[in-house]
């Protein structure tokens, strides 16, 4: 796919930061055991509050698990995703030494973050997707909502557009002034 057709950045940045986008479209070559963990060794890398690391990720690639995996999954996300051959449960741990972790949500999307751009870099999309059942995503993960909040999804593989699907384009951005201030307004 050209992704210049669809994004220009307005300043210099490496073209993986722009060429990185959530794709809806997998195709069923398998993910080595290799390439699952360095997806996890460039998240261990992530930056974190305290070094906390909070994350925790449950995935399955095949098999009955993750048939479990996929029916946590709504069913407009499972209909496409269930044809990645990976699939990962994000989860945020809750307390780090025994008090509330009030960044481990935002910990965690760093890590995602690695997991996407890493993902990028090895010729693969990724796809986060908040559609999932929380509940059922606790079941069988088997962690506790206590210690752990569910967060997502994700869903990662080689792409199998073709270029010409309308329905799978890479989605624009807002304009850089449209989400910054430089200085707040003082009345």
């Amino acid at each position: 796919m050209k992704i210049n057709k669809y994004r220009k950045p307005e300043n210099h940045i490496e073209n993986f930061f722009y060429e990185r986008w959530s794709s809806k479209s997998f195709n069923s070559k398998s993910i080595t055991k290799s390439q699952i963990f360095s997806l996890f060794e460039a998240a261990r890398w992530a930056p974190s509050s305290s070094n906390s690391q909070p994350w925790k990720f449950v995935y399955a690639t095949t098999g009955e698990f993750r048939e479990k995996l996929n029916m946590v999954l709504n069913p407009y996300n499972r209909v496409w995703a269930s044809k990645a051959p990976l699939i990962i449960l994000v989860f945020s741990k809750n307390h780090t030494d025994g008090k509330e972790n009030r960044n481990a949500k935002f910990d965690t999307g760093s890590a995602w973050m690695s997991i996407a751009i890493q993902a990028k870099i090895m010729g693969m999309n990724s796809r986060a997707m908040g559609g999932i059942d929380l509940h059922k995503a606790h079941q069988v993960s088997g962690l506790s909502k206590k210690d752990y909040s569910s967060i997502c999804a994700i869903a990662v593989g080689f792409s199998d557009d073709d270029g010409n699907s309308t329905e799978n384009i890479p989605n624009s951005r807002m304009k850089i002034h449209e989400f910054i201030m430089d200085s707040p307004i003082i009345k």
